[in-house]
């Protein structure tokens, strides 16, 4: 039995009984269904009404007004074809079939929550702020998403998926609805973090009780910046490397940590019984020590989470099967396995396969990104991962030739 990832909106449009005897056909014993999500436009090749469909960034479930009755920030909430709570009825659709249901939540990625609430967002060493990004120091954003977790630990779910933990990139906007940035002169993850590193007053106010000196740090990030865009070849080689010659972003990362220690602190007490699981994708790619650039630490963060999957978005199995094996001598909580059906990354049915097969003995559960996105092809792998496979389906639809992993921080 498998898990996937899916959208409220793609199993809201299918017949009850359909979907049910469709997901039991496939194998699925449990859906991680987008709760608290950033926009999207999707592509959905099975769809009979459209290809493609776009929703704003914020809650598809019924928040408890309760739990934001002291926040200033309120809990934009999207309905689905008149539904007030569609994860609610994706919750009793599913539950009713005998699944599963884990709760997607896409924390400090989400332009709708930064263009409605700009007090909160990233600000960078120059004073840029970034709609897309709310800024992990406020105290305000940790009682948000507090209220979010607790609401969603309300409803019949197994556990509490958290995506975007970390700082984030100022590279990965979206508009409130859909967007792209520009970019030509920065050229790696290490560049993309240190234009991304936040400035901003709750910061610097948080900073006050931490042994950084913040405005050198400031004054360093700003210099070794401006280095970056006066020359698109590139400039930083290594992240490591810049915190042993400036042994102050050293002090600016540790900062960054202990305000995500914090921060999942407060949501893990949040979540009571609910498990509190961890899709590991930010700072510099999905390996277990590639968070720390966006205070992700995993053995700082490890004592808060009750599960950690490792996205294995490649057709490589031997890297796959590194990964995972890596994830389970890193921590002692259950690892599963995240795989991709995106033909960019994954073009044959033979070589995703072989992703499955070398994760699957090691992985708790295997976890399959996405359902919503799914063509027939794809639906017929997943269905056959008992039997022989074949690469007559991706002949069939004319599959890209795979291209290598993507690192970029954003599982979803």
């Amino acid at each position: 039995m498998v898990a996937v990832w899916s959208y409220p909106w793609r199993l809201l449009s299918a017949d009850p009984a359909e979907l049910r005897r469709e997901l039991a056909e496939l194998g699925v014993d449990r859906v991680t269904v987008a709760a608290h999500y950033h926009s999207i436009r999707t592509l959905d090749p099975r769809s009979e009404h459209g290809l493609f469909e776009s929703y704003e960034g914020g809650c598809y479930f019924d928040p408890d007004r309760d739990a934001f009755a002291d926040s200033p920030i309120a809990p934009p909430v999207n309905d689905i074809d008149g539904r007030a709570d569609p994860f609610g009825d994706v919750v009793d659709l599913l539950r009713d079939g005998g699944i599963d249901v884990n709760a997607w939540l896409v924390c400090f990625h989400n332009s709708k929550l930064g263009a409605a609430n700009p007090d909160f967002r990233v600000e960078s060493a120059f004073g840029d702020a970034h709609d897309h990004a709310f800024c992990p120091s406020h105290e305000a954003v940790h009682g948000y998403f507090e209220g979010v977790v607790r609401s969603l630990a309300a409803y019949d779910v197994d556990a509490i998926n958290l995506e975007s933990l970390g700082f984030p990139s100022a590279f990965h906007g979206h508009g409130p609805t859909f967007g792209h940035a520009k970019n030509q002169v920065v050229s790696d993850a290490a560049e993309e973090i240190l234009v991304s590193q936040c400035f901003c007053s709750a910061c610097r106010e948080r900073a006050a009780s931490h042994p950084v000196d913040f405005d050198r740090a400031r004054s360093v990030v700003r210099s070794l910046v401006r280095d970056v865009l006066s020359d698109p070849t590139p400039q930083v080689r290594s992240l490591e490397r810049l915190t042993s010659d400036y042994p102050v972003l050293d002090d600016l990362f540790d900062f960054r940590a202990s305000v995500i220690d914090a921060f999942l602190e407060r949501v893990a007490a949040a979540s009571g019984d609910v498990d509190l699981t961890y899709s590991a994708s930010d700072g510099l790619g999905r390996d277990p020590n590639d968070g720390w650039p966006a205070g992700v630490v995993l053995d700082r963060v490890r004592p808060h989470l009750d599960r950690v999957v490792a996205l294995c978005y490649t057709d490589d199995a031997d890297l796959a099967r590194r990964r995972v094996r890596r994830y389970r001598e890193s921590v002692d909580v259950p690892v599963d396995a995240g795989v991709t059906l995106d033909p960019a990354l994954v073009g044959t049915e033979s070589k995703w396969r072989a992703v499955v097969d070398e994760v699957s003995d090691l992985a708790d559960e295997v976890h399959v990104y996405n359902h919503a996105l799914m063509s027939d092809a794809h639906y017929d792998w997943l269905g056959a991962l008992g039997g022989p496979a074949t690469d007559d389906a991706a002949k069939r639809s004319g599959q890209r030739q795979p291209v290598a992993e993507s690192d970029a921080p954003d599982s979803g």
